[in-house]
């Protein structure tokens, strides 16, 4: 057996481990005792953040917003960068790669490639931002390792049938969290993140699946559910092992930029580090650059 295919198989078998860990009690033991042996680093510089983000919020309510922190010429930059960008449907695989501008029908949601991403350095400076990071290893406990960037377009006037499109929790570690930012306006009819308060510290709906409306309005009732409208810039942490979904546009485009914070590396994939030459912390972006 090769090298990376031991790699893969040994991360295949601690993401699908803790995947199986379903009290919210024992994941935060586990979290802990893996902090621990990681330890923390100090991060100084220059950020987008006036003040540090509200780390009580993330542990009552699983999210807090930090308010628009890119203004319309950065966000317009951005957003330039990802258009010479080829995108591809995650959920269509036989769709070769396609302009944001060039949409099959079918497609719902259209994502851009890790490695792309990282290739834009207004994308590695937000994923590096020393005020971000040290917010994520506050939370975690941590130094955090970056294990994913992402970007994606949601396409309105269609119905919705992808599976992020419903209520469901993201298992992706023993604990991470995720920045999100909005790269187009966000109205109720833009497709807004919605997400259920304080469900990121309970033990229902353990089962990894999709749940309908009524299931998470019966449980937690309506004034629990929290739509994330926003103008273009807006960012937030979430903590999405709690309850959540993206709204799918009844018109027009959102395109949105999460990056995701953790203990351990995720997923099933296998990592492709880019080459960089930038100096940011080999540790945290250890998956992503090289």
């Amino acid at each position: 057996m090769s090298k990376l295919k031991k790699i893969l198989n040994k991360r295949l078998r601690k993401f699908y481990l803790q995947r199986r860990v379903y009290k919210n009690a024992n994941r935060e033991r586990i979290a802990k005792r893996q902090a621990n042996k990681i330890g923390k680093t100090e991060f100084s510089g220059k950020s987008i953040l006036e003040k540090s983000p509200n780390l009580d919020e993330v542990n009552n309510l699983g999210y807090t917003k930090l308010g628009v922190l890119l203004n319309s010429e950065k966000v317009e930059k951005l957003v330039g960068e990802l258009n010479r960008l080829e995108c591809f449907d995650p959920y269509r695989p036989e769709l070769k790669r396609f302009k944001s501008n060039e949409v099959s029908p079918l497609t719902q949601v259209a994502n851009y490639k890790r490695e792309d991403l990282v290739g834009i350095k207004e994308v590695l400076e937000i994923a590096n931002d020393p005020k971000v990071l040290t917010f994520a290893q506050e939370f975690l406990g941590a130094t955090p390792t970056i294990s994913n960037i992402n970007a994606w377009w949601s396409f309105g006037e269609k119905e919705a049938a992808e599976q992020a499109q419903f209520f469901h929790r993201d298992v992706d570690d023993y604990k991470f969290i995720k920045l999100f930012f909005y790269l187009t306006d966000v109205e109720m009819e833009n497709g807004p993140h919605v997400y259920v308060e304080s469900s990121s510290n309970d033990d229902h709906f353990k089962k990894i699946r999709r749940f309908s409306d009524a299931e998470i309005e019966e449980t937690y009732g309506k004034d629990k559910i929290k739509y994330f409208t926003g103008k273009k810039g807006e960012a937030f942490f979430v903590n999405t092992y709690g309850i959540h979904k993206g709204l799918l546009p009844e018109k027009g485009k959102r395109l949105i930029l999460q990056v995701q914070y953790s203990i351990n590396e995720v997923g099933v994939e296998n990592y492709v580090p880019q080459k960089n030459e930038s100096n940011y912390n080999k540790y945290v972006n250890r998956l992503l650059i090289k």
